[in-house]
């Protein structure tokens, strides 16, 4: 039985279990930066070895409560100075995920789209950093 994603998130919230070791497809967590500040990254894929995560080069002084989606983006090489390099797709081991200190904003859709990364590595298999 699949369990909703919105019922998941009120359960999730209710109980407390919103700590590190909550991890779902769809969500969106912010980490601590090198500046002092937080990034934001999606979780678009979990497996038994890794964590696929999308990184957004918005940046925010503190962890966000809340989040628009639609605000959030990725810079390329041609981004400011200063500014963080987006990533469509990094496959990062659950080992090395543990250690970013992820913490738990809200759950969003996954669109097929966001999934065209991880398609390429896995049909290649590649590995996690």
């Amino acid at each position: 039985m699949k369990i909703p994603t919105t019922l998941l998130t009120y359960f999730c919230l209710l109980v407390g279990a919103c700590g590190k070791e909550y991890l779902v497809e769809g969500g969106l967590y912010s980490t601590p930066d090198e500046n002092g500040g937080y990034s934001v990254i999606k979780i678009l894929k979990l497996d038994p070895q890794g964590v696929h995560v999308r990184m957004y080069s918005n940046q925010f002084p503190e962890h966000p409560a809340t989040l628009d989606e639609s605000k959030l983006y990725m810079a390329g090489m041609d981004r400011k100075p200063d500014e963080p390099l987006g990533m469509g797709h990094a496959p990062i081991s659950r080992r090395s995920f543990a250690t970013w200190n992820a913490r738990f904003i809200k759950i969003v859709p996954v669109k097929s789209d966001e999934l065209e990364g991880y398609e390429i590595w896995n049909d290649g298999n590649g590995s996690y950093f």
